[in-house]
């Protein structure tokens, strides 16, 4: 996990006065990191409501200003205009609905579980500079949304 973290990393830009989605945040682990790396704004969301309470559980202990909800992908609603989406996705078909919350240039950076492709996907959802990362726990890609 911690080099797959480093691998996530280092597709990400600097994250300083960037607002970050992060779709499948899990425990909270990554959005913590992410704020922590200077994001002003993190919203994780994640469909286990389980892990969304631990999550919030060291948000409470530990206050430093993210906020987590639950939500189905397939249910996914537009979660506001954010430059960076970081998603942990097992299937290209709800990539629309993660995108959606992406401004116009932003980045979205996907951990591909599965051994999941992207490259065709992104493109055909009008992403842009595409980039793969090489993993051997799950590819990361990194594509820029058209302006």
């Amino acid at each position: 996990m911690a080099d797959q973290a480093a691998t996530l990393l280092e597709a990400l830009p600097d994250l300083a006065g960037r607002s970050v989605l992060v779709v499948g945040c899990g425990d909270g682990r990554f959005p913590r990191l992410f704020r922590g790396g200077g994001a002003r704004r993190v919203v994780g969301v994640d469909a286990a409501q389980t892990l969304i309470a631990v999550a919030q559980r060291e948000e409470e202990r530990d206050p430093v200003g993210i906020s987590y909800e639950v939500h189905q992908l397939a249910r996914l609603p537009v979660m506001g205009a954010f430059d960076v989406v970081v998603a942990f996705l097992d299937s290209p078909g709800h990539l629309d609905r993660v995108a959606a919350s992406l401004v116009a240039g932003g980045l979205l950076v996907v951990v591909a579980t599965n051994g999941l492709t992207l490259e065709e996907a992104l493109r055909d959802n009008g992403f842009q500079d595409i980039v793969l990362h090489r993993h051997e726990s799950g590819d990361v890609h990194s594509a820029r949304k058209a302006s």
